[in-house]
C-alpha cells in the first residue's frame, strides 16, 4: 500500500525555473529603481532661475 504523501496545492502550482526567478528579480529591480528616482526627487533642492526680468510696458496700455 503506497503512503500518502502532503503535498500543498500552492507547491505544485508555483512554477518555479530559472525564468520565473529571473521575471522576479526584474521586478524587483525596477521597483527600486521607481523607489529610488521618487526619493531622489523628493529631497533634491531644485534652485528657481535667479535672473532679473525686467520689460518695458507703453503708457498707452495703461489708458482708457
Amino acid at each position: 500500500m503506497a503512503r500518502y504523501r502532503n503535498r500543498s496545492v500552492f507547491a505544485q502550482s508555483s512554477g518555479g525555473g530559472a525564468g520565473a526567478r529571473l521575471a522576479q528579480g526584474l521586478v524587483v529591480i525596477v521597483l527600486l529603481a521607481l523607489a529610488g528616482g521618487v526619493i531622489f526627487l523628493g529631497f533634491w533642492d531644485i534652485q528657481p532661475p535667479s535672473r532679473t526680468v525686467e520689460k518695458v510696458i507703453p503708457n498707452d496700455r495703461f489708458l482708457p
